[in-house]
């Protein structure tokens, strides 16, 4: 039987929209806090799933825990996926990386991993204002590129 979760295949144009692709035990808190924020989401089980999603639907947010599906940081198939992808793809997406090897909001440890922000799972339990604080930081710091992006594209 499937969950509410994987129910939810279709986007409508304005929704905000995220991919979750983590454990059960971090999985549960971050839903909690994307609905709360009034995302709608994807979850992926497995790495393959997870760069099927990433192909064929832009995210606003993209969840990934750093040991996702057995993985390790340095063999994680979605960052592999992720990281050498243009500019222009990269930048409207905004990547969260959930691991116990990150201090939560560290802009060194995301700088390092090409990601936007980095979560502690011991911190998922604040991760609402965390998510609002780190998406805040993201359309701050490409709202610049996007609009001069958006103005080419016009003419």
């Amino acid at each position: 039987m499937s969950s509410p979760e994987t129910k939810m295949d279709f986007f409508e144009v304005g929704d905000k929209t995220a991919l979750i692709c983590t454990d059960s035990t971090a999985g549960e808190a971050i839903r909690e806090s994307l609905r709360e924020l009034d995302y709608k989401f994807h979850t992926a089980e497995t790495p393959d799933l997870g760069i099927e999603r990433l192909r064929y639907t832009p995210y606003d947010i993209i969840i990934i825990q750093e040991n996702f599906a057995g993985t390790s940081l340095k063999s994680n198939p979605l960052l592999g996926y992720l990281t050498p992808l243009p500019m222009v793809q990269r930048r409207y997406s905004m990547i969260c990386l959930v691991g116990p090897s990150f201090k939560t909001l560290d802009a060194m440890q995301a700088f390092a991993q090409s990601v936007h922000l980095v979560v502690n799972p011991m911190d998922l339990v604040n991760f609402t204002a965390i998510l609002k604080k780190g998406r805040a930081e993201f359309d701050n710091i490409y709202k610049v590129y996007k609009d001069v992006f958006a103005a080419m594209a016009e003419k």
